[in-house]
């Protein structure tokens, strides 16, 4: 059935309605008729029909960029229809005239559905299109039409900036290639073209706005085109013409137009077009500094003029880190030697990096308004840059090659700086917050380490003269910025500071805790944060409990109360902190009863509605540490942890709040680990919900369920015969193993089960069993899926016996015991990693060619000696090859959000349980084993040893039974 286009008119017309009534109806009208044939094509022309209003065919134009976002070529998991072969070859033959064709409003939309397009189907499954492209630009050309000019331009523009990110391969490269054979001329016609007209116009009068700014635009895109088509490479035909570009771009970066840069429009246009050019020319100093040599010095001088004409208005702020960054690769460069004449340095310190590092209004606005964003530029390095940093960039980019001289320089500018503080405080307090954030900025980072170093100035007695009469300030809000400095200075050279001075300073770092500003508040929890991580030689963490100790009641209320402050409800600064003081203190029942009470408290605030998932997940392992540190002290707490927590875990749950779902059943394994046998009838209903199959279905919640389903495998063993609890456990078991992304989780479960309970429970169920595996070994094996199995067959026969093993093994398949210890066993044993895992392999392994009648037998010679060799070179390997060390909490990354993953509580992580607690060393107990199985078999074994064993492995057996003094006889 067709879609009329009086039906679309009506749907995109309410659905710009501002009553969510007829919003919604439509919306969902729309929906349903999303997925019939065609209906990409029938908006697409609803677009193009001009009797409609512009509302309605903008709205329409929006609705079939999303249409095609999702439908274009959706991914495998998506449950969309795709838009059909034959709708979308239509839609390619309309879609560029129209584009060219429509409003500017209209014209965005569709070249960004262009562009989608083109992101799959270009330039391979649509060759028309830059033919296309390059026909509608000659035309458009000849009329001055630079609507279409620059529509044809931006469309070129989107499609070709795959060649900034991908990476390189012979694919890209060839098509590459194949836009610069059609692409690159044209391009350079169309710039130099539009250079003429500019000149002409600002010649013959200046020209009007009106008439520049298309022009402008023009020229900023033919720049970002430019970029594209250079950045993986320089092509031969730019080299060839590089005069001819670098003279137009040089031009407008010297040349002033007065018509455009008097208004704030005009002037953002221009400044648009010449950060551009930076970047072009820095994109040519960084890649192809040879070619370009003989322009460095033209362009070098072009920008630092064009630097001291840049006012401090963070309208121009993109033009000014552009331009910076281009002398920051100049400084690094061969060419250098631009920095070395007397004056140039002074200059630039003077002219552009102290008038670029100085706060601004701005920077205070941002400071009061938006404290986050603040702190992400100031604190956290973010992708943004900011003038003060690029400007700090460039000292450290001329420090590379002339480090006595900047140093120099800048210690006179800082002690300057803070002469005119110390002249008059409250009017030049600016001039030390410039100083700090020079220090603070010119840092060097110890390769390896957190630690930072400074020549610019003397770390403790800056500190003592300059930051610490900021700490010791008893007015926490006066001057918050010359207090967020200090705040910062300390966090950065924290490793510095003599550990006597940084306890005293604690108090004070926990008076600011209460300062109204929000950056400071947040500053000096991630100084006490961050504290707390500083170790000393050998790993051992500066401060421990007693250095928390006096203050630990006042510290914890603070973190609370300043989670209170507008704005802070959801500070991860404060949560982060809450979380590592409960990792270091003492926690006894007076610390964990108000922080318990506090943390659920803002648990079920947050339940309303997850916001930022940073804060969440600190606020669950805040949570997770807690119950953990205080029960290691004191294990009569668990019930109290239960009443608080419970309610809470059971509005996630009722909610289903998918987001918070996987910390609750992380917690929940927590606190079923942690509580003493018979369950309590909460725990038993929660297994009940955990054995549906409805709670498996989000593989994001796979991991912590197994988590949990693991806590009451090893808690109540007994429970699981009864109500047919272990049949839906090994159903769960099933699924899991079936699919290489959760199989791992699958034998987890499995793993459990077998180390749990009794074999007479478990054997009813072992033919099930090994059908569910080796059906997945036959279909869908994986490295990881092998190695796995192997655990589990190792955890088996030591739990359970070998004879037990090969027995349920060969009630499948006659035999086929046989056929996995050579195909896979013997083969990938050697393979395994990991402490615990490496000494079960290695143990069972030595159980089976000692103990399993199997193997005993002559006729499995051979498999016996491959067996022996495999194991001999698991033990081999180097120490290092095969322990790991104890993991310590990482830190949450900023790209934890709500997307359908699972995020680990560290806090609260299962301990690894070694099976083999009596086995010391799995080398020993092979020579013993072997040992005695010689001594019952006198001179049967060295002739299997000689025959199978790698030369390297018989010395290193020989060297083992050396060791051990076990001889083989």
């Amino acid at each position: 059935m067709e879609i009329s286009p009086e039906f679309l008119s009506q749907c995109f017309l309410h659905t710009l309605s501002p009553a969510p009534e007829p919003r919604r109806a439509a919306e969902a009208k729309l929906s349903e008729a999303a997925d019939q044939p065609n209906y990409a094509l029938a908006v697409l022309r609803l677009v193009a029909e001009p009797s409609v209003d512009e509302q309605i065919r903008h709205a329409a134009a929006v609705n079939f960029k999303n249409h095609l976002r999702s439908r274009w070529a959706p991914s495998p998991e998506s449950s969309l229809s795709p838009i059909l072969d034959a709708e979308k070859a239509q839609i390619k033959t309309l879609i560029v005239s129209l584009m060219l064709s429509s409003t500017p409003r209209i014209q965005s939309q569709l070249s960004e559905s262009l562009s989608l397009i083109g992101k799959h189907d270009f330039p391979k499954s649509w060759p028309t299109l830059l033919p296309e492209l390059i026909s509608n630009l000659h035309a458009a050309s000849g009329n001055n039409d630079y609507v279409s000019i620059n529509g044809v331009l931006g469309t070129a523009n989107s499609i070709f900036k795959k060649f900034r990110y991908q990476y390189k391969t012979n694919d890209l490269l060839l098509e590459l290639k194949y836009c610069l054979d059609n692409f690159a001329a044209p391009l350079l016609e169309i710039f130099l073209r539009t250079a003429g007209l500019i000149d002409s116009t600002v010649s013959s009068g200046g020209g009007s706005p009106v008439t520049l700014k298309p022009l402008f635009e023009s020229q900023r895109l033919c720049c970002r085109i430019f970029y594209s088509l250079n950045f993986q490479e320089l092509p031969e035909f730019f080299e060839d013409n590089m005069d001819k570009w670098m003279n137009e771009f040089k031009k407008y970066l010297t040349t002033s137009y007065p018509a455009l840069e008097s208004t704030a429009d005009g002037l953002a246009v221009v400044d648009d077009l010449r950060a551009a050019v930076c970047e072009n020319i820095s994109l040519y100093m960084e890649k192809n500094e040879e070619e370009f040599k003989g322009y460095v010095e033209g362009f070098a001088l072009a920008v630092w003029t064009l630097l001291g004409n840049v006012s401090q208005s963070s309208t121009r702020d993109r033009l000014a880190v552009t331009a910076i960054k281009f002398l920051t690769t100049v400084s690094t460069s061969v060419q250098h030697i631009l920095f070395a004449n007397d004056g140039v340095i002074p200059q630039i310190c003077q002219s552009i990096v102290i008038p670029n590092v100085r706060l601004r209004d701005e920077d205070e606005e941002l400071f009061e308004m938006n404290y986050i964003e603040f702190i992400r530029r100031d604190m956290e390095g973010s992708d943004l840059d900011t003038r003060r940093r690029i400007a700090c960039e460039l000292l450290k980019g001329i420090a590379t090659n002339y480090r006595a001289r900047v140093t120099e320089l800048v210690a006179v500018q800082i002690q300057n700086l803070l002469n005119s503080y110390a002249a008059n405080p409250a009017a030049n307090w600016k001039d030390k917050d410039c100083a700090i954030y020079l220090v603070v900025s010119l840092a060097t980072k110890k390769s390896g380490g957190t630690s930072v170093s400074t020549d610019l100035v003397d770390v403790e007695n800056f500190f003592a003269q300059v930051i610490l009469p900021e700490l010791r300030n008893q007015d926490v809000n006066g001057f918050p910025m010359l207090k967020a400095g200090a705040l910062k200075f300390f966090t950065v050279f924290r490793s510095l500071i003599p550990k006597p001075l940084a306890v005293q300073l604690f108090q004070d770092l926990v008076r600011f805790l209460g300062a109204e500003s929000n950056v400071v508040h947040s500053y000096a929890a991630s100084c006490i944060e961050k504290l707390l991580l500083v170790k000393d030689e050998g790993g051992r963490p500066r401060y421990n409990s007693a250095d928390i100790a006096p203050f630990l009641q006042v510290l914890m209320s603070n973190l609370f109360n300043a989670l209170k402050f507008p704005e802070s409800e959801e500070n991860q600064y404060l949560m982060k902190c809450i979380m590592r003081v409960l990792g270091v203190a003492e926690i006894s029942s007076e610390i964990a009863a108000p922080c318990i009470a506090g943390l659920t408290s803002i648990l079920n605030e947050v339940c309303k509605n997850p916001k930022n998932p940073i804060f969440n997940h600190y606020l669950f392992e805040s949570v997770a540490v807690l119950v953990r540190r205080a029960c290691e002290r004191d294990i009569s707490l668990i019930p109290a942890f239960e009443t608080s927590l419970f309610p809470s875990l059971q509005i996630i749950l009722a909610n289903d709040v998918t987001e918070f779902l996987p910390y609750a059943f992380q917690l929940l394994a927590q606190l079923v680990e942690l509580s003493r046998p018979p369950i309590s009838p909460n725990y038993m209903q929660i297994f009940s919900l955990l054995l549906s199959p409805d709670s498996w279905k989000r593989n994001s919640n796979v991991p912590a369920l197994v988590r949990l389903l693991q806590a009451f495998l090893q808690k109540a063993p007994h429970e699981l015969n009864q109500e047919g609890r272990l049949s839906q456990v090994l159903g769960i078991f099933n699924r899991l193993v079936a699919s290489p992304s959760t199989d791992e989780q699958g034998f987890y479960v499995l793993n459990t089960v077998i180390e749990n309970l009794d074999y007479g429970v478990i054997a009813p169920y072992m033919v099930h069993i090994w059908n569910a595996l080796f059906t997945r070994l036959q279909n869908k094996r994986t490295v990881k899926f092998v190695k796995s199995l192997l655990i589990f067959m190792s955890l088996f026969l030591v739990k359970h016996g070998s004879v037990n093993l090969v027995d349920t093994m060969n009630a499948v398949q006659p035999n086929i015991f046989l056929v996995i210890l050579e195909q896979f066993w013997i083969p990938n044993v050697k393979l395994i990693t990991g402490p615990i895992e490496v000494k079960l392999a290695a143990v069972a392994s030595s159980k089976l060619i000692c103990e399993s009648p199997s193997l005993l037998d002559a006729a499995a010679s051979r498999h016996w000696g491959k067996m022996l060799d495999s194991i001999v070179t698991l033990l081999s390997r180097p120490e290092e090859d095969r322990v790991e060390d104890e993991p310590e909490m990482p830190d949450i990354a900023e790209n934890v959000g709500y997307t359908a993953t699972f995020v680990n509580l560290y806090n609260a992580g299962k301990k690894e349980e070694d099976p083999l607690k009596d086995i010391k060393d799995p080398k020993q107990f092979l020579v013993a084993s072997l040992a005695n199985l010689s001594a019952r078999s006198p001179g049967r074994y060295p002739q299997v040893i000689n025959e199978n064993l790698e030369p390297a492995n018989q010395t290193a057996l020989l060297q083992l039974c050396t060791t051990y003094n076990c001889p083989i006889v």
